[in-house]
């Protein structure tokens, strides 16, 4: 295992983990953001927002002069979404502890929201694989209700599959879908599968999200003959998720697509932490697959 500082594209200084098979960058001057992610010798797979242009002004809740940055990657957010307490301005440098195999990044406290983000990376010593284990903790004095929320911001071109859900619950429905006010349920780039759900990422400027109560548990995106699959804590049947009871959300505009998890709701007590857990596995000499039910299969059966 190999960790170690590096200096990246304009994003300063990150910690870059590697087992020789597969390699991460994590920024520490800012974040953190896992900001690159590939096979080695491969392309990297996260969308880099290098020019800053994503942003929101949130000096009304964060004080004179205070945005957010996409910067690209991927974060940690709390989920239900509210602008602009979800948009916390984390532009300050982190703080991390190297591991045997991996490291614990821990940024400053978010002030106003009294909550302490951090995130720890695990990597196998054998395979393209690592755990991100997401940790929120509430450090004020009152109840916090929210559920961690895990962004992977990949870059453009790709495909995203996400599973649908495939148990028999008799007279009862057994999916939910959410579907966003912007989002066209006609859009050319999705494609609602038997089983199997895709979104390419394209440069249509039409923003499209939608959400699924995913019991299979994981979600993958293909691109540059790679695929990221990230697997996560089981989604419980009747468990309590955000945004209507979904655990697995994908965003998509013309820059980049969201492949996205989420824990379950909760009421988070002061000193309280609670955790979610992503597995990360890439997958090699993986290429995008057709928009039907028979390649969505074939694709699937190679990732899981």
């Amino acid at each position: 295992m190999i960790i170690k500082e590096v200096d990246y594209a304009n994003y300063g200084k990150c910690l870059s983990i590697s087992n020789g098979i597969m390699e991460v960058y994590v920024t520490i001057d800012l974040g953190p953001r896992i900001i690159k992610c590939n096979i080695c010798g491969k392309e990297n797979l996260m969308f880099n927002d290098l020019t800053r242009g994503i942003s929101n002004d949130v000096s009304d809740a964060f004080g004179e002069n205070k945005t957010w940055y996409i910067y690209g990657g991927h974060r940690m957010w709390v989920s239900p979404e509210n602008l602009p307490l979800t948009y916390y301005p984390d532009n300050e440098k982190v703080a991390y502890k190297m591991t045997s195999n991996g490291a614990v990044f821990t940024p400053p406290v978010q002030k106003v929201n009294d909550l302490q983000h951090e995130i720890e990376i695990v990597m196998d010593c054998n395979e393209a694989k690592m755990d991100v284990i997401h940790r929120l903790t509430n450090i004020g004095c009152k109840n916090v209700t929210g559920a961690i929320w895990a962004l992977s911001v990949m870059r453009e071109d790709g495909v995203c599959v996400v599973p649908q859900p495939q148990n028999d619950t008799g007279l009862l429905s057994n999916r939910v879908f959410s579907i966003w006010a912007y989002t066209d349920m006609s859009d050319e780039r999705v494609f609602w599968g038997e089983k199997y759900i895709a979104v390419k990422q394209t440069s249509n400027d039409r923003k499209f999200k939608f959400g699924i109560n995913n019991i299979e548990s994981w979600i993958a995106y293909i691109n540059k003959d790679q695929a990221l699959v990230k697997c996560y804590s089981p989604n419980h049947p009747d468990g309590n998720y955000p945004d209507y009871g979904v655990s697995t959300e994908v965003f998509t505009n013309e820059h980049f697509l969201e492949a996205e998890t989420l824990s379950e709701l909760c009421d988070i007590a002061p000193k309280e932490t609670i955790t979610h857990v992503e597995t990360w596995k890439l997958v090699d000499n993986v290429q995008k697959p057709e928009f039907n039910n028979k390649s969505l299969e074939e694709i699937s059966n190679k990732l899981t």
